[in-house]
């Protein structure tokens, strides 16, 4: 699959409370010339500011960080926030029993879903189908969650907590 190349040198915020998960997608988005902001804070408010401050292009979010289920609130903190209430999500996460619990949510707050462990190719596809489904900061993405559960995942993400 040929991708067009994501151009916007605004970074990719990457919440997750795994430092090792973080320098991973780091090096797979670095391969492609693309930066990201790291999050690992529980306070949800920073975060919003932190990702609202960096004027992200897009944002991956780990569900369970620090034994709760925060990503399902910070995404509702983000769409809830003027400056951040388009930004294309994508929940990056292994809760799969839990995801699939919360399938109308995501499509309520339009995010998408990769689950862990998933292949880099898969990651740089969803995010570039993100970017370019959002020509504009005015206009919001939509990602159906539906068509990224049922995916084949194979190799696990080396020293990742789900």
């Amino acid at each position: 699959m040929q991708l067009l190349p994501i151009t916007d040198p605004r970074p990719v915020a990457v919440i997750d409370d795994d430092i090792r998960f973080i320098r991973l997608i780091e090096r797979i988005l670095g391969l492609e010339g693309i930066r990201i902001q790291p999050i690992t804070t529980l306070d949800l408010d920073e975060a919003v500011r932190v990702i609202s401050e960096s004027r992200c292009q897009a944002a991956l979010i780990d569900v369970y960080m620090y034994g709760d289920a925060l990503g399902f609130t910070l995404i509702e903190r983000l769409r809830e926030s003027a400056t951040t209430a388009k930004l294309p999500l994508m929940v990056t996460s292994g809760a799969r029993r839990e995801i699939g619990r919360k399938v109308g949510f995501l499509q309520q707050h339009d995010c998408g879903v990769l689950l862990k462990p998933f292949e880099p190719q898969e990651l740089l596809a969803k995010l570039h189908e993100a970017v370019q489904m959002a020509p504009s900061v005015e206009e919001a993405p939509v990602i159906s969650p539906i068509s990224v559960i049922g995916s084949r995942l194979m190799h696990p993400v080396q020293g990742g907590q789900a």
